[in-house]
């Protein structure tokens, strides 16, 4: 028998659910938008989330970004590869153990990151722009909640 509180939470799963795809998919297509607009070097949203992983400051290992990245060592030798041979990142083998590879950006690494992390941060700023401090904390509250449900989902099943 369905119960009135029962459509309910459906009705909420459901709602829950298109509102989660229909985020994913605008900002990808905005974030699309906004590297072929404003990316001088024309990289994809994948590469250019491999240098925001990478990050400027201190070298990450390849298995630290890989894992950032939730993709094997192997696919990103692949992007770091095509990155490398474009001028935007630098591997080198650690002086102690040469089985680990650092990754830096470069120059142009570093200031296709800064043009991607301002991207992110007007993104952000205007989409919350219009709530009250108890809204933005409530919503940072909730989002905490779904990624550390999505976290220990990945973690369950990859």
């Amino acid at each position: 028998m369905n119960y009135p509180e029962d459509q309910a939470n459906h009705t909420d799963e459901k709602t829950v659910d298109e509102i989660l795809a229909r985020l994913f998919i605008t900002t990808f297509k905005i974030e699309e938008k906004a590297i072929a607009e404003e990316s001088k070097h024309m990289l994809s949203i994948s590469e250019l989330h491999v240098l925001r992983e990478i990050g400027e400051g201190k070298p990450r290992t390849m298995t630290q970004v890989a894992r950032g990245l939730k993709i094997s060592v192997g696919a990103l030798t692949t992007a770091m590869n095509k990155l490398e041979a474009k001028g935007f990142v630098k591997r080198e083998r650690d002086a102690k153990d040469r089985r680990i590879v650092k990754l830096h950006l470069t120059d142009a690494g570093c200031e296709e990151f800064r043009i991607h992390e301002e991207f992110h941060r007007n993104m952000v700023n205007a989409a919350i722009g219009t709530l009250t401090p108890e809204e933005k904390a409530v919503l940072l509250k909730s989002l905490s909640k779904l990624d550390d449900w999505f976290i220990a989902e990945w973690s369950r099943v990859k």
